[in-house]
Parts: structure tokens; C-alpha cells; sequence
């Protein structure tokens, strides 16, 4: 199997224990990653600080780290580790989740005898403060056919479950700045590149959430660049008419009804 390479973007509102226990996840994985790309993204607290340390201190030969003076966002941070890897494959992992220690052996086993895979992804839970307390599971799409229809919709892939070909995400234009759907707007800028996926149909993620997480994707704030977004990428021929009135429309209902009533919708119909 190939080596890949694993980017991670920290700031300062990282709970250092939930840090700690993500970097670990990816250190004690089955087929460890040979390059660990560190992005300090501002000013991060002592603690924070501490934990980075140790880490690093013991696990020296893999580490490259890369600094910001001042909080820049996922985005930008993710595009310099893009540049400083040195592997064909690499994957963001968010600094709060928990990765399955097989995760990467089973994708990269994958990649392995499909050469023609731009991007793989897996299949993910969702935990609220302990990995107990799994809140929801997100099956999603497996075959590259159903990934990009499932993409005319919503966003295909779970980010920080995914393993991507370096020269094909920059060739699509790395991360953009795009409001709350960076991660949407690169995927759906490769499918138009004629990039291929795969998501490995077993649950190898656990995504941290919060209580807040279903309030936060309701109101106005929240709908505004949503439909911003889909607006565009109708208008760049990515959405038909009809798909774009019906992605538009579920996005205006979720947003405007309440909160007890979003939570269900997310619960029950777009999540497994």
C-alpha cells in the first residue's frame, strides 16, 4: 500500500483532552500515516500547547508543522497542508473526531487495486460528549453513480472521513471560500473535473457533535449562503432547474421551522 498523509487543522477553541484523543486515533492506527501535517491555526491556549508537545516529542520523524500568527479557518489551513504534503494521498481529520483504528488500512487497501478513485470516504457516527452516546449514524452512498447523484442534493462525502489524491484536488482548485460549504463546493467542483469516489460501506469515524448542532443550521444567518451557494453552482450548469428548486426548497423548510422540529427531520430522514 501506499503512504499517505494526514492534515489536521487546530485553534484555540479545541477542548485539549478531545485533541489529545484525536491525534492518538490517528497515531495508533492499523497502517500508520508517514506524514502528519499540523496547522496551528492562531494562537492556541497552554494547554493545548502541552498536549501538542508530548505528542510531537515522541513521534518526531512524522510531524511537519505549519503556523498561522492569527485564526485564517479550516480552509486556508487545510490548502497549506495540501502543499506541504509529500504523498500521493491524504486525508483531513478534524481535531475533536475519533478514527477507527482500521480506518486507513481499509481504505488504502482499497485505493490500492482501484487506482481510478479520486476520493474515498467511509461511513460515520455522530457522539455527543462521549463515544457512547452515538446520537446518529450517516450511511452514505457507496458507488462513484450514486455518490455524484446523491451530490445534485447534498453533499456527497463525510469530509474528515475521506482520503483524496493530492494532484486531483488541487487540480479542482483546493479549498475555496465558500461559507459553511467548503468541503460541499471542492466535491462538487471534482465530479465537474470528472473525478471518481467511493465510500467504504463500514462505520470507521465517530464525528463529535454538540448540543447546539441542529439550532445552528436553522434561521436566516444560516439559509442565506446556502442558497448562495446552490444558486452558483446552478448557474455554472452543476444543478438542473428542478434539482435546484428541490435542494433550495428542503433547504428554506429545514431552516425555518423549529428547532425540536429540525432536530427530528435531521434524526429521522437525513441522517440513518
Amino acid at each position: 500500500m501506499e503512504n499517505y498523509s494526514v492534515i489536521m487543522s487546530v485553534y484555540h477553541k479545541v477542548n485539549p483532552e478531545h485533541l489529545r484523543i484525536s491525534i492518538e486515533s490517528i497515531l495508533n492506527q492499523t497502517f500508520r500515516t508517514n506524514e502528519f501535517i499540523l496547522i496551528k491555526d492562531g494562537k492556541l491556549t497552554e494547554e493545548q500547547e502541552k498536549v501538542l508537545d508530548k505528542i510531537i516529542k515522541d513521534n518526531k520523524s512524522i510531524f511537519k508543522i505549519h503556523s498561522f500568527e492569527e485564526n485564517r479557518g479550516a480552509g486556508p489551513a487545510y490548502n497549506v497542508g495540501i502543499d506541504m504534503c509529500t504523498n500521493k494521498w491524504a486525508a483531513i481529520m478534524d481535531s475533536d473526531d475519533f478514527a477507527v483504528p482500521e480506518k486507513f488500512e481499509k481504505q488504502m487497501k482499497y485505493l490500492s487495486n482501484h487506482d481510478d478513485i479520486d476520493a474515498i470516504g467511509t461511513n460515520a457516527v455522530e457522539f455527543l460528549n462521549d463515544m457512547e452516546n452515538i446520537v446518529s449514524t450517516r450511511i452514505m452512498p457507496e458507488s462513484n453513480e450514486d455518490i455524484i447523484k446523491f451530490g445534485h442534493g447534498r453533499c456527497p462525502l463525510i469530509q474528515p472521513t475521506v482520503i483524496f489524491k493530492v494532484e486531483s484536488v488541487k487540480k479542482a482548485g483546493s479549498y475555496q471560500e465558500s461559507k459553511l460549504t467548503e468541503d460541499y463546493d471542492l466535491y462538487i467542483r471534482m465530479i465537474m473535473n470528472g473525478c471518481k469516489f467511493y465510500t467504504y460501506q463500514e462505520i470507521l469515524y465517530y464525528i463529535r457533535t454538540s448540543e447546539d448542532f441542529f439550532k445552528r443550521r436553522g434561521g436566516f444567518k444560516y439559509l442565506k449562503p446556502i442558497l448562495g451557494f446552490k444558486y452558483k453552482y446552478y448557474k455554472k450548469g452543476f444543478f438542473t432547474t428542478g434539482q435546484f428548486l428541490k435542494t433550495a426548497c428542503s433547504s428554506l423548510v429545514v431552516a425555518i421551522m423549529p428547532n425540536f422540529l429540525r432536530t427530528f427531520i435531521y434524526k429521522k430522514f437525513l441522517r440513518k
